[in-house]
């Protein structure tokens, strides 16, 4: 009867167990037994879990806070090991623990998707007698190719060196490349900008200084400046009560500039024609009618303006031009009497503000 019982006793010694066993205790909150295998899997396939024989334990807790251990045993039909690890999330203890049960399990199928860093034991952590009797980092010389890889990946792949007691992350990751700043947009080269304006114009052109509104589009460069614009002088008194008259006029003006600059301060020096018409309509105790004439304008201009725009796209503008009248209106009455012509020489004065449309 004892015979039976020693060969059974045997017998059942010499069988490997079934497939992987995996015992895993783990807090809440940690990946649990069930998910661990899976990586396991994941990374043998299952038939070679099934055929292993092998058995590992692993207990995670949490050291302190931020900080987590693991404390992980394999035991195999040609020996066994212990290891403890560390580092700052339950997760990557997790994969280091799923990666060197996959490689004790089958280190070739383990390591096909590449090289993982596992995470170092911190250097206060003693190492513990494994399961044969010998210390953890041998993981026994007899223990065969799976023990010998266990090894190997504890110790980093010799072609590279150590990674270091104090590793915090069991994966490298490459750091994320800052993006280029976007490039500063550059202020067009051609700026179109509107003027509205109102001041003094056509003095001693008409019979007194008259009152003036003008508009004008621009079109400009870092050193010129283009313009079109119009020009309209609601009506003055000329003559006197008996014979005289209400005369105004109105232009279209082209003007070209060069320009000075500096900063917000623009100079532009700027000559121009104006093309319109005045026109005349007689009022007086001493007509007998009276009639509307209308006379052709043709005059150039001379002046200079001082633009302002400290920011955005509004300004302010200042100008002064001389007028040269090169065709004289003049208006006279049926019986010869003359009741105004414009003076060969006049100006206008201007302010207002300008808008920048581009």
């Amino acid at each position: 009867m004892l015979a039976v019982l020693m060969a059974a006793t045997i017998v059942a010694a010499a069988e490997p167990p079934p497939g992987l066993a995996l015992d895993w205790t783990a807090p809440p909150g940690c990946p649990d037994r069930a998910e661990v295998y899976a990586r396991v899997v994941r990374r043998t396939g299952q038939e070679a879990a099934d055929r292993a024989s092998l058995t590992a334990r692993g207990t995670v807790r949490e050291a302190a806070p931020g900080r987590w251990s693991l404390t992980l045993e394999l035991t195999g039909a040609t020996g066994g090991g212990r290891r403890e690890l560390s580092a700052p999330r339950c997760e990557e203890l997790v994969e280091a623990a799923a990666l060197v049960v996959a490689i004790a399990v089958d280190p070739r199928a383990a390591l096909a998707a590449g090289e993982v860093v596992v995470p170092a034991p911190p250097p206060e952590v003693a190492q513990g007698a494994g399961t044969n009797g010998q210390g953890s980092e041998d993981m026994s010389p007899r223990a065969g190719p799976n023990g010998q890889v266990v090894k190997d990946m504890y110790e980093g792949p010799k072609a590279q060196p150590r990674a270091t007691d104090e590793m915090e992350a069991p994966v490298v990751e490459e750091p994320a490349r800052a993006e280029a700043p976007a490039p500063t947009a550059k202020p067009p080269s051609v700026r179109v900008g509107l003027r509205a304006a109102a001041g003094v114009s056509f003095a001693r052109l008409l019979p007194r200084p008259s009152a003036a509104v003008s508009m004008a589009l621009s079109v400009s460069g870092k050193r010129w400046r283009a313009e079109l614009g119009g020009l309209y002088a609601p009506p003055v008194t000329g003559g006197d009560g008996v014979i005289g008259g209400l005369f105004q006029a109105g232009a279209v003006e082209l003007r070209g500039c060069p320009v000075l600059r500096r900063g917000a301060v623009e100079v532009p020096l700027c000559v121009g024609l104006q093309v319109g018409a005045m026109q005349g309509r007689g009022r007086g105790t001493g007509l007998a009618t009276t009639t509307t004439a209308r006379s052709p304008w043709l005059a150039a201009t001379v002046g200079a303006a001082v633009g302002w725009r400290p920011r955005g796209r509004v300004g302010l503008w200042l100008g002064a031009d001389a007028i040269v009248a090169l065709l004289r209106p003049s208006f006279v009455t049926a019986g010869g009497v003359k009741v105004h012509e414009a003076a060969r020489f006049g100006g206008q004065v201007l302010a207002g503000v300008e808008v920048l449309l581009r």
